[in-house]
């Protein structure tokens, strides 16, 4: 009788042990995913949405044949995985950077930086596009979103320096504040070629 209730108390036990330790990889699963798929998430909630769409590597090709002599610092607006600043440091710009909110394409991009080379001519920030001071950048890449546009327009106005090269991708700057001076077809991911004056 003994043993058996011994036994009966330790099955007990075990399984209280098992089903407190499924708790705890339940909820470390729930926290970890929230941890890796928030960033990717999170821009759905934000006033300008800006979801992670890779450039192609024709339209990074076309960016850069645009640019072509194009000096000084360089920065591209919702950098996503780093390819079009990293390319930015392989054209010779010495000063290469990169902003963007998910911190996951921040590191990644650092990461595939430092493999490509580039590390010392390229930075990558976790970083608000609309916090972020514009003025020092003599070419501007950009990535955006079709609502984002008109407020980009106007604060590139007010910030970018005369001469600065611009580049929008995929939707054009607000005709009010900005005139094309060259449209650049790629299918449907067409390039606006900027310059301030």
């Amino acid at each position: 009788w003994y043993q058996r209730r011994v036994r009966a108390e330790l099955a007990s036990e075990s399984r209280k042990r098992r089903k407190f330790w499924l708790g705890v990889g339940f909820v470390g699963c729930v926290v970890g995913s929230v941890a890796v798929a928030g960033p990717f998430v999170t821009p759905a909630l934000r006033k300008h949405c800006l979801p992670y769409l890779p450039a192609t590597e024709n339209t990074i090709r076309l960016v850069f044949g645009e640019l072509k002599g194009c000096k000084g610092p360089f920065i591209d607006l919702g950098s996503g995985d780093g390819r079009v600043v990293i390319e930015a440091a392989k054209q010779g710009y010495t000063a290469a950077h990169g902003i963007e909110l998910n911190v996951w394409l921040v590191l990644y991009s650092r990461l595939r930086s430092l493999f490509s080379g580039t590390s010392r001519q390229t930075k990558f920030y976790r970083a608000d596009l609309w916090k972020t001071d514009l003025s020092k950048y003599k070419s501007i890449v950009i990535f955006g979103g079709e609502g984002m546009m008109e407020d980009l327009s106007s604060k590139l106005k007010k910030e970018a320096a005369p001469h600065t090269d611009i580049i929008s991708c995929r939707f054009p700057l607000d005709e009010r504040h900005w005139v094309p001076t060259k449209l650049i077809e790629d299918g449907p991911n067409p390039l606006w070629r900027y310059k301030q004056t």
